[in-house]
């Protein structure tokens, strides 16, 4: 049991974007629904279906800092961030999550694209 309460690894958007920059990995988790009634991704950021990010996923072997983002930045981007950690990952998640991102200015694409 440990003897004080694990937090899981945040980031600002601000942050995230920065580090983006200098070769971080963006990883989007939001869910299709919520991916399509937005009409736009991250540039750059890799997609991956929530319901299917698991152990064998090729990014929990994935080298240099790992950057989790949902919609909200609540429990989906915590648990893949979780995932990573378990595997070694340097890894953390997206305060605000996708909302936050394109509130400190991310690049977006049409998702249609």
């Amino acid at each position: 049991m440990l003897d004080e309460p694990f937090h899981l690894p945040t980031i600002s958007a601000t942050r995230a974007l920065q580090i983006v920059r200098e070769g971080a990995t963006l990883i989007d988790l939001r869910k299709t629904p919520a991916a399509l009634a937005s009409g736009h991704r991250i540039s750059g950021a890799l997609s991956r279906n929530p319901f299917e990010f698991n152990h064998l996923d090729p990014l929990t072997q994935a080298r240099g800092k790992l950057v989790t983002f949902c919609v909200h930045g609540h429990e989906v981007s915590q648990f893949a961030c979780a995932l990573l950690l378990l595997h070694g990952r340097d890894s953390c998640y997206v305060t605000g999550g996708y909302e936050a991102l394109v509130a400190a200015g991310a690049t977006l694409e049409d998702i249609r694209q």
